[in-house]
Order: structure tokens, then sequence, then C-alpha cells
């Protein structure tokens, strides 16, 4: 009786020994997981404060007349008599093509066609 009682307490104590390894293991599995995110996550914030910075630098009105004058960039408003009108016509809508009448040998041999054709019907 005392050997069956060291069985089973080897067999407990291997239980719990492998539990909490395994445990550890899925701890030190999450912990480089987390670090890839930390990484993605600094990468992300200094890409968008980089983009930041860019947008106000470049949308800035200083920024914008001082490019314009180094590339010698004249605007102004433009003649009445220069601005063309454009009018938009709407094209046609196009006819549906209509089913045309079939008969029952058609539909008979509909089924052993595999791709049906559709006829126009111009009226």
């Amino acid at each position: 009786m005392k050997i069956k009682n060291v069985i089973i307490y080897a067999v407990i104590a291997t239980t719990i020994c492998i539990a909490y390894v395994n445990q550890q293991v899925e701890i030190v599995k999450l912990s480089y997981k987390l670090r890839e995110k930390e990484k993605k996550i600094a990468l992300v914030i200094d890409r968008h404060r980089i983009l930041l910075y860019n947008n106000t630098s470049l949308k800035a009105p200083q920024y914008l007349t001082g490019m314009l004058k180094m590339n010698s960039v004249d605007l102004k408003l433009p003649d009445t008599t220069a601005v063309a009108k454009v009018r938009i016509l709407r094209k046609p809508k196009t006819q549906l093509a209509k089913s045309a009448k079939t008969t029952v040998g058609q539909n008979l041999l509909d089924v052993f066609v595999p791709q049906a054709q559709a006829a126009l019907n111009m009226r």
C-alpha cells in the first residue's frame, strides 16, 4: 500500500510541476508578443509624430509663400473672359434587353445548354 501511495503522490507532483512549467512557458510567449506589439506601437507613434510635423509645417502659410516665391509662381485671380463655362450633358439612358418569347422546345433545350443567351427585341 505504501508503493501505491508513493506512485499517486508522484503522479500528482508531476502533474503540478508540468502545469507550472506550461504556465511559465505561456507567460514567456506572451511577453515576447507584448514586446513585438510595443515595438510596433512605438514605430506607429513615431511615424504619427513625423506626419503631424510635416502636416503642420508644410501647410503653414509662411512655408507656402516661401515656396511660391522661390519657384517664382505668380498667382492672381483670372479675368472673367478667361474662364470657360462647362455645360454637362446627360447621356440618354440605355434600353434594357427584353426577353424573347420562348416555346416549350426552347425551354427544354435550355435545360441541357449550360449558358443562356438573351435575345433583343427592338420595338
